[in-house]
C-alpha cells in the first residue's frame, strides 16, 4: 500500500535516482555479482541476499558497529546481520575464544565443558532448565516442534508449517518447495487476537503454538497487548498444547530477552542469532516433561533430533564468551539507552515533517510504522509500503548507513555509540525531508 502523506510518484522518482547513484558507486560489488552468477544462483550464496535488497554489496570486513564493502564504502550497520551481529564485528572476547578453540580442535562429536557452561548460563536467564543445541534458530524451532508432536501425539505442527501465510482467508505457502499438504497441518491465529487463538485451539489437536513474544519480522514491530500473553498461556494449558517462545529476534532486549521482560512462563524457548557473537548456533530450552522426550532411556524411543555439528566446541566457545563477557547486564542497559535515543530521534523527525507515522520502542530496537500503532499482525502487514521501504534502504546506504531488513527496524549494536545513533538520525531525517518536500 502507499503510505498516507506520501506521494508514491515522488518516492518512485527518488528510488530510481538513489538506485542509479548506488550502482555508479559500487563497481567492484557489481563485477563480483556478475562473476558469481556463473556458479551461484542469483550470484549469492543464499537467495535471501537478493530478496532483501535490490543489489547486495560484497563485504570486505567489519569492525565494531560498522562494516566496509569491497568498494571501500563504510556503513553503520543497524541491520546487525538480522540480529546475528548484535555483539559487533571483530569483538575481541569472541575472536579470542574462537581462535583458541580452533587451535584445540573444533569438532569431536563428543561434549566439552563449554557446552555445560552455556547450558547453565541460558538456564539462568530463561525459565526452562534443560537445553539442547543446533546450528541455527530455524533448526532449533524444528526440533522443538518435533518434541512437542512426540509429547502430545498430535500432528498439527512442524517447521514447514512456519512458512505458511494467511492471504484472503486462505492458508498458502510463503514460497515454493513445500509439501502441498503443509497448509492442512497449520492454523494461524493473529497476534493479540484472543478469540482467534481460542478458535484455532478449540479442536484440541494442535501440538504446539510457536510465537515470538513480540512480532519482529516483516511487520516492523508488534508489541503484545495487555492480557495477550496471559490468555495465550492459559489457553495452551487448557488445551494440552505446548507453548514455545522464539526469542531469536527479541533476546537483544535484556539478559532473559522478552521472556523475562514480560514475565512469561513458556514450555520451550528457542534462540539463536546473537548468542554466539556471529558464530553459527541455535538453542532450545524446555521444561522437564519435554526433556524426557529425548531421554535415551525411554522405552518408546527417542524423538528425532540432532545433527553432526550440533553443539560443536567452536560454537560453544563463542557462545560462552558472548554470553558471559559481552552480553552482560551493563551492555543491555547501554544499548537500551541508545535505543531510546534512537526512538526519540525518529519520533522527532516524523513530527517535524508532519507524517501520521508512529515511532517504535523496544530496547535497542526502534523504527516506525507507516501509520498508527497496529494491534494485530494483519493490521501491521496492511501498513507496509514496500517501495518506500526499499527507497529508504537505498537512500541510507548511499549515506553510509546499512538499514535493517525490510519490515524489521534499526537495532543499536553493543559497540555502537551516541554518535552512531546521531549518524543514523541525520540520514533518516534527510530521507523524510526528501519524500515530503
Amino acid at each position: 500500500m502507499s503510505s498516507p502523506g506520501i506521494d508514491s510518484a515522488k518516492v518512485r522518482e527518488l528510488h530510481d535516482r538513489e538506485l542509479k547513484k548506488f550502482v555508479g558507486t559500487h563497481p567492484r560489488s557489481l563485477a563480483l555479482l556478475e562473476r558469481a552468477r556463473a556458479h551461484m544462483p542469483n550470484g549469492v550464496p543464499m537467495a535471501w541476499m537478493v530478496i532483501d535488497q535490490e543489489i547486495p554489496v560484497f563485504v570486505s570486513h567489519g569492525e565494531g558497529a560498522d562494516f566496509t564493502d569491497v568498494d571501500g564504502h563504510r556503513y553503520l550497520d543497524v541491520n546487525v546481520s538480522d540480529m546475528v551481529m548484535f555483539c559487533g564485528y571483530g569483538n575481541p572476547e569472541v575472536a579470542e575464544a574462537v581462535a583458541l578453540r580452533a587451535w584445540k580442535g573444533t569438532q569431536f562429536l563428543l561434549p566439552g565443558v563449554e557446552a555445560v557452561e552455556v547450558a547453565e548460563e541460558l538456564a539462568s536467564r530463561y525459565p526452562v532448565p534443560f537445553w539442547q543445541f543446533t546450528l541455527s534458530a530455524s533448526q532449533a524451532n524444528t526440533e522443538a516442534i518435533r518434541i512437542a508432536r512426540a509429547a502430545t501425539g498430535r500432528e498439527v505442527g512442524h517447521f514447514d508449517e512456519g512458512l505458511i501465510n494467511l492471504e484472503d482467508g486462505r492458508l498458502v505457502p510463503v514460497q515454493r518447495g513445500l509439501v502441498k499438504a503443509t497448509a492442512g497441518k497449520v492454523r494461524i491465529a493473529q497476534f493479540n487476537d484472543i478469540e482467534g487463538l481460542r478458535r484455532a485451539l478449540e479442536p484440541r489437536d494442535v501440538a504446539i503454538v510457536l510465537t515470538e513474544p513480540a512480532l519482529t519480522n516483516n511487520v516492523h514491530l508488534l508489541l503484545p497487548q495487555p492480557g495477550w500473553h496471559e490468555a495465550l498461556r492459559a489457553m495452551t494449558r487448557e488445551t494440552g498444547t505446548v507453548l514455545a517462545i522464539d526469542e531469536t529476534h527479541t533476546c537483544v532486549v535484556g539478559p532473559g530477552g522478552a521472556t523475562r521482560r514480560f514475565r512469561l512462563d513458556p514450555d520451550i524457548v528457542t534462540i539463536g542469532k546473537s548468542i554466539a557473537g556471529g558464530v553459527p548456533l541455535g538453542a532450545y530450552g524446555m521444561i522437564e516433561p519435554l526433556a524426557r522426550e529425548i531421554d535415551v532411556r525411554r522405552e518408546q524411543g527417542v524423538t528425532a533430533t540432532g545433527g553432526t555439528l550440533f553443539g560443536n566446541p567452536l560454537s560453544m566457545a563463542a557462545a560462552r564468551a558472548a554470553l558471559t563477557k559481552v552480553l552482560t547486564p551493563a551492555a543491555y542497559d547501554r544499548t537500551g539507552a541508545l535505543g531510546a535515543r534512537l526512538a526519540d530521534g525518529i519520533e522527532t523527525a516524523i513530527r517535524k515533517v508532519g507524517l501520521p507515522w508512529t515511532a517504535q520502542r523496544f530496547g535497542p530496537r526502534s523504527g516506525h510504522w507507516h501509520g498508527p500503532e497496529p494491534k494485530t499482525g494483519e493490521q501491521a502487514l496492511a501498513l507496509r509500503d514496500q517501495l518506500l521501504t526499499r527507497t529508504q534502504r537505498l537512500f541510507l546506504a548511499n549515506r553510509g548507513v546499512w538499514e535493517a531488513l525490510p519490515g524489521a527496524g534499526p537495532t543499536v549494536a553493543v559497540p555502537a555509540r551516541e554518535a552512531d545513533v546521531d549518524r543514523y538520525l541525520d540520514g533518516y531525517a534527510s530521507f523524510l525531508g526528501a519524500v515530503t518536500a
